[in-house]
């Protein structure tokens, strides 16, 4: 849910959000939605279920030898196969808490710059069809809108384009560079003797959308995570676990007095979580390094290996313990967050690849 205003309605697209449950559970963007438009748009976009789950320059040598044994390797041990690779026994001394505070290191050498305008670019590969997990919730809602699985089971890959305004003004662009892929041959002669049925209509045609959140009157926790409030947030690591924990205790509260349920999982699951989306927000580098040594302290938190992304670039692969494992890949040397998957290792049922992200002044203008 920790997705803010800004970059979560900036999200929102003209397709039917409730069957997007278990993307959700990942990516968590749907109940900001549903909670601030619920008063002119419940239909269009019903509330979805809880996620049950929930410049720091001053580095020392010691630092530095870490970033760089973690770097090294990573570069070195990557492969552009697109499938995780288990690291030579020579890596084995590289755990999660190295790789966080490489990337710590990473991170906090990029310029800070700002702009009116947070914009991103992420190709999206989603898991359709009977294969899918869908909540009990999304499963009711399809019913009662005459709606049935897709009777194949295929990925669907779409780009997306957005600007994410500091005037709480957002534009997408979607449905570009649409791509229907089978996980099997038996699959995709099953679709074609169906004589091709659309899987997924809304992701068919590109779609530019505008968006004035202006006079959107927003809660405690919208508030605190619009865009221009994530661009304050604080660059020390205790400073930023205070005010995330702040976030944490206000959103188990809404969940509580929304339905009666806290929300699963402790803080260490909830910040892995808030990590993807912070990642590829408009935080400063400064945050972004605070960020890092931050995830280093958390539990549970497994580093996998290397690998690259669908793009090819190679990284560190991580995951976080919950009820649906998230899989983080990230260039230690950048501390740039290359992609997210969830889901089964092998089949993922939603896969984020970040192409491009960055402040600009205009909307349309790319970084």
């Amino acid at each position: 849910m920790n997705r803010t205003p800004d970059s979560t309605l900036q999200a929102l697209r003209p397709q039917a959000l409730d069957e997007l449950a278990a993307e959700s559970y990942a990516r968590r963007r749907e109940q900001d939605i549903a909670r601030v438009l619920a008063a002119t748009s419940e239909e269009a976009v019903p509330r979805t279920e809880r996620r049950r789950m929930p410049r720091l320059l001053t580095a020392g040598l010691a630092a530095g030898a870490v970033a760089a044994v973690a770097v090294g390797v990573i570069v070195a041990t990557g492969d552009s196969s697109g499938t995780r690779t288990p690291a030579p026994a020579a890596s084995q001394r590289l755990d999660a808490r190295t790789v966080l505070l490489a990337s710590a290191e990473g991170a906090a050498k990029a310029p800070a710059t700002t702009g009116k305008y947070w914009y991103t670019r992420e190709r999206e590969t989603r898991l359709v069809g009977p294969a899918r997990r869908r909540s009990p919730r999304s499963e009711a809602l399809a019913k009662k809108r005459g709606k049935k699985s897709p009777p194949v089971t295929a990925y669907v890959t779409t780009t997306q384009e957005t600007w994410s305004g500091r005037d709480r003004r957002d534009r997408t662009i979607v449905g570009i560079d649409r791509k229907i892929t089978f996980p099997s041959a038996a699959e995709e002669a099953k679709w074609k003797a169906l004589g091709s049925p659309e899987l997924e209509p809304w992701s068919a045609k590109r779609h530019v959308n505008d968006y004035d959140f202006s006079d959107l009157k927003l809660t405690k926790t919208q508030r605190n995570q619009t865009v221009s409030a994530l661009a304050e947030l604080p660059s020390e690591p205790k400073a930023l676990e205070k005010a995330l924990r702040g976030w944490y205790r206000d959103e188990n509260q809404v969940s509580l007095g929304h339905d009666g349920v806290p929300m699963s999982g402790d803080f260490a699951q909830y910040v892995f979580g808030t990590a993807q989306d912070l990642l590829v927000g408009p935080i400063t580098p400064a945050t972004k390094s605070a960020l890092f040594r931050m995830l280093a302290k958390q539990p549970g938190i497994t580093y996998l290996g290397t690998g690259t992304d669908r793009l090819g670039r190679k990284g560190a692969v991580l995951a976080g313990k919950g009820g649906i494992e998230i899989r983080l890949i990230i260039d230690p040397e950048t501390g740039q967050l290359l992609e997210q998957d969830s889901g089964d290792r092998k089949s993922p049922m939603l896969v984020m690849t970040y192409q491009s992200m960055g402040w600009v002044n205009h909307l349309d203008d790319r970084p």
